[in-house]
Formats: structure tokens, C-alpha cells, sequence
């Protein structure tokens, strides 16, 4: 898939002090608070975060305690020599870490928690890039301990999840692979990401919706399988398909339905144990199957190999097959 999702790992973000910038500066002691104004940029590591303005909120310093011995120390950072726990960023928001950058309205630091949460608004969302590869949604949470994203109503533009068809020379970029769900979270370290609640997934002209969705990815970040549960809703053109499961083989472009799985074609209606679409050729193979056929719709139709004729053809050798 992309580097957006399986890029390279990063540290945790360091501790010590941020660099800052900014055109004004002013300090609210009583209320544990520094407001930055103006051209604002921070630093910390490979970490780089701009915006209009900031504000830095310092720890609360507890009462003093005996001390007692205690785990590995929690991310901490300093400014003027306050611990702070937590940078609001806002306005004109850009963040860029390796080779991502994201933007959106406003940006919320978690130092303790090594997290940074962007948000935006309904017309201009929150927007994360890898390349050519873009990620938008209502809230993006980065994991600045590890590459993992969570994501709330995820718009993903998949550029790179499949390579060009066609030969070298020839070679045409295959169209981008859109996704929209409810929530997505990216787990690098297992090469995974999981869609859950309203999935939607479009191709040229196929779209397919399920409740969950698991995709999965090789070590280079491109795109194996998709594992779709919970109850599968396929159109691409004329045609139908549903089914209780799917998985598609990115490799292969083959989507296999499982479960009471049927395939609806102008009026025909095909069902079986299994039944494997090829979305590329539009070929079909059932498994055990049955169904009704109307002619009348088809007379259109040449000899030459089509997808309700391929599709026809396969289901009468299975017919035979299974008499």
C-alpha cells in the first residue's frame, strides 16, 4: 500500500527541550500557561509544527512526596525551563516528519502521551500525505512513538496499492483505490489497517460495502488482501453481488464471496457455495450453483467472449458438473 501506512519506523519522539519561534511571547504564570503569537514553529527532533498561534500549558507541579523508585520515565519536554505537557497549535496548522506532512486547523501536542491529534473543519478536514497517497478525515491521531494512525470518518486515496497494468512501456496508472468508513486505525508493525462501520470502497466503476473491512500489506507497502465480514454489497455496472463475506486478492483482482453469496445481472440471479468475480475480465465461477436465467436481456449480445456470456458459460459447466 503506501508509506503513509507502512513507512519507516520512527522514534519515539525525544525528550528534552522545544525550539520554538514566534513573533510575540507572553507568559501567564498563574495560569501555568505561555502564549506564542505569530509565525509560530516548533521543534523537537524530526518533528516540525507551524501555525498562526500556540500555547504552551506547563505540568502542574504536585505536592511534594517521598520519593520512591518508578518505571521508565514518560516523554516530557521543557520551556523556559517548565515541564509542559501539552501544545495547542492554531491556525494555518503544518506538521512534517519524515516524509509525511499533514495539515488542518488546529493541532494538539500530548507530550506525556506522545500523540498529536489534528482537526479542521466540516468544509477543510484534517490532511495527511505520504507521496501521492492522502488521508483526510474528521480527527487524525498520530502515534509519535510508532508510524500507527487512528483516524475518525477516514477518506483514503490509495494511489499506490497497485501497480501499473500493462506492459513498461505502455504502462497506464491504475486508477486510485478510494475508501471511506466511520473509524480506521493503521497498525504498522503488523501491516494492517482496519476500516470498521460503513465501509465503502471504490474502483472505476465498482463499489463495494461492508460493515468491516481488514486490509492487509507487504513489507514493501503494497496492498495483499482485502477481508470484508459482516456482510458484503458489490455493484460494478449492471451487476450485483452479496454475500455474508468477501476477500479480495489484490495480486489476482479476484473477490471471492462466501456465505449465501448471489450475483444479480439484468434480471438474472445466480447463487452457489462460492462465487469468484474477476473484476478486471468480469468473468464469474460458481460453485455448486443454481439460479434463473432470462435470454431475452442478453439477445444484444455477440459471440465473442462477454461477461454475461463467460459468466452463463461457467455456470452451465457447473451445472452439469454438479447433476
Amino acid at each position: 500500500m503506501m508509506a503513509l501506512l507502512l513507512a519507516a519506523a520512527a522514534a519515539a519522539l525525544p525528550p528534552g527541550p522545544v525550539d520554538f519561534k514566534a513573533q510575540d511571547m507572553r507568559i501567564e504564570p498563574k495560569g501555568h500557561r505561555v502564549f506564542l503569537d505569530g509565525d509560530v514553529h516548533l521543534q523537537r527532533g524530526d518533528l516540525d509544527v507551524t501555525g498562526d498561534h500556540a500555547v504552551a500549558d506547563y505540568k502542574q507541579k504536585p505536592a511534594a512526596a517521598p520519593r520512591k523508585k518508578t518505571g521508565p520515565k514518560q516523554a516530557s519536554t521543557s520551556l523556559g525551563g517548565e515541564a509542559v505537557d501539552r501544545f495547542t497549535v492554531d491556525g494555518k496548522v503544518h506538521v512534517q516528519r519524515g516524509g509525511r506532512t499533514a495539515d488542518g486547523d488546529r493541532g494538539v501536542l500530548d507530550v506525556p502521551g506522545q500523540t498529536l491529534v489534528l482537526t479542521g473543519t466540516q468544509e477543510v478536514p484534517p490532511v495527511l500525505r505520504d507521496g501521492a497517497e492522502t488521508l483526510s478525515g474528521e480527527r487524525i491521531l498520530l502515534r509519535l512513538d510508532n508510524d500507527d494512525v487512528d483516524v475518525v470518518k477516514p477518506r483514503l486515496v490509495l494511489r499506490r496499492s497497485l501497480p501499473a497494468e500493462g506492459p513498461a512501456e505502455k504502462a497506464k496508472p491504475a486508477a486510485p483505490v478510494k475508501v471511506e468508513a466511520a473509524h480506521m486505525q493503521l497498525f504498522k508493525e503488523r501491516q494492517l489497517a482496519k476500516f470498521r462501520d460503513d465501509v465503502v470502497v471504490r474502483r472505476g466503476d465498482t463499489v463495494v460495502r461492508s460493515p468491516r473491512m481488514d486490509a492487509r500489506y507487504d513489507k514493501e507497502g503494497q496492498l495483499t488482501n482485502l477481508e470484508m465480514r459482516g456482510g458484503v454489497d458489490l455493484r460494478q455496472g449492471d451487476r450485483r453481488a452479496t454475500g455474508e463475506s468477501a476477500d479480495y486478492d489484490a495480486l489476482k483482482k479476484l473477490l471471492v464471496l462466501t456465505g449465501d453469496p448471489k450475483l444479480y445481472d439484468r434480471g438474472d440471479v445466480l447463487a452457489g457455495d462460492r462465487i469468484d468475480m474477476a473484476l478486471e475480465s468480469k468473468e464469474v465461477r460458481v460453485e455448486r450453483a443454481k439460479g434463473r436465467l432470462h435470454p431475452d436481456t442478453h439477445r444484444e449480445e455477440t459471440a465473442s467472449p462477454a461477461p454475461g456470456g463467460a459468466r452463463r458459460a461457467e455456470q452451465s459447466r457447473d451445472e452439469e458438473t454438479h447433476k
